[in-house]
């Protein structure tokens, strides 16, 4: 019986195919590679989808070889990008990675000896395919370094990326993930309430849409809030928010440790700031509302030059937001985060000695006296 001729799924040779046979690989090798890459497969996922109808139509018009979903912690980046790209890529889950080059070929199903960059070349020069970088703002600067040569060697190659700041690598296209629309965080809400408890009444919709408010309408925080309507009715719980943090503690035991926890998840960011970041973060937590650089330079005890370069990196790390007109904002629960690294820092001080002893932090220890 003649033989037709295929092409591999994996490198793209040719493979003589009988009529009673299709041979997808040309050699075990392959095969075996095909394995290694179903393991890294994005699983699907196991509840509900709310929402997002806009930005999935956005991001459908967006033609960029590097896409990167930037948003603060908890903000749904990963969940919405598992529902953009859907099937057929390849997924890298960076939580833990340290080594962005050879966790990305294990996940391609290639070998993970020296030089990992020019076997990723290899791999992947004569082949069409979508990388998934998730969770990079820990080793955005391993991804850059990484993206760039894979990239100007691979014209096939499109990458997705996830993180809490931009990559920074030439031909980026930044799409930021803003928190729900009220709308989407109310039914989010309802959804997972009454996963927890089915048959349960929740009440007046405006109470949980000044609940989904309360809670900047991240998807994590409203998730969290739905574990509890188990202990405690909606308007109860709409109380008790200025405690967010010690109440929202109760993630999925699968999720990742960052994403147990509200606290944990702002924690991730805050511990990734530099000493000065994390200085301006905690002070300007002082502030209610919307404030200018004035405000930010009065709080701080900081030339006003490098307060507006330590602001500009907050904005950046999607710890704070530039709204126009000089003013900055901070998401309720990040700002009740920086309030409580604060407070941990001055724990006994009275209130008129915090400013003194901000001052004198900034300033250091006092030099010896000489003798």
């Amino acid at each position: 019986m003649a033989d037709l001729v295929g092409t591999c799924a994996i490198c793209g040779t040719a493979t003589a195919t009988s009529r009673r046979r299709h041979a997808r690989y040309c050699s075990n090798a392959c095969r075996q590679r095909a394995y290694r890459q179903r393991v890294h497969e994005p699983v699907t996922a196991l509840d509900s989808f709310i929402g997002r109808g806009v930005e999935l139509v956005r991001l459908e018009r967006i033609r960029a070889r590097v896409l990167t979903l930037v948003g603060p912690a908890g903000v749904g980046k990963s969940r919405l990008l598992r529902e953009f790209a859907g099937d057929g890529v390849t997924w890298v889950e960076l939580d833990e990675a340290e080594d962005v080059a050879r966790a990305c070929a294990e996940a391609l199903g290639e070998s993970t000896s020296e030089p990992v960059l020019s076997t990723l070349v290899g791999a992947l020069a004569t082949r069409s395919t979508v990388l998934v970088l998730d969770n990079c703002e820990h080793v955005a600067r391993e991804c850059a370094a990484l993206l760039e040569p894979l990239l100007l060697g691979c014209p096939g190659l499109t990458v997705i990326a996830t993180s809490r700041e931009p990559l920074r690598v030439p031909g980026e296209v930044l799409f930021a993930v803003q928190p729900l629309s009220i709308t989407d965080a109310v039914d989010l809400f309802t959804d997972r309430a009454r996963a927890n408890q089915v048959g349960l009444r929740l009440g007046d919709r405006n109470v949980i849409a000044a609940l989904c408010a309360r809670l900047d309408r991240l998807p994590l925080a409203i998730e969290l809030a739905a574990r509890l309507v188990t202990v405690l009715p909606v308007q109860e719980l709409l109380a008790r928010l200025d405690d967010r943090l010690e109440l929202l503690t109760r993630g999925n035991r699968t999720a990742a440790v960052r994403h147990q926890s509200l606290r944990a998840a702002i924690g991730w960011s805050y511990d990734r700031l530099s000493a000065d970041e994390q200085h301006v973060l905690r002070c300007i937590s002082q502030k209610p509302g919307g404030f200018g650089l004035d405000g930010a330079v009065q709080a701080c005890d900081l030339p006003s030059d490098r307060v507006l370069v330590l602001l500009s990196a907050l904005v950046a790390k999607s710890l704070l937001t530039f709204t126009g007109a000089g003013r900055f904002e901070q998401l309720e629960s990040v700002r009740l985060y920086g309030r409580e690294r604060l407070a941990e820092q001055f724990a006994g001080d009275t209130p008129g000695t915090t400013a003194a002893n901000l001052r004198a932090v900034r300033r250091g220890p006092a030099p010896a006296a000489n003798h």
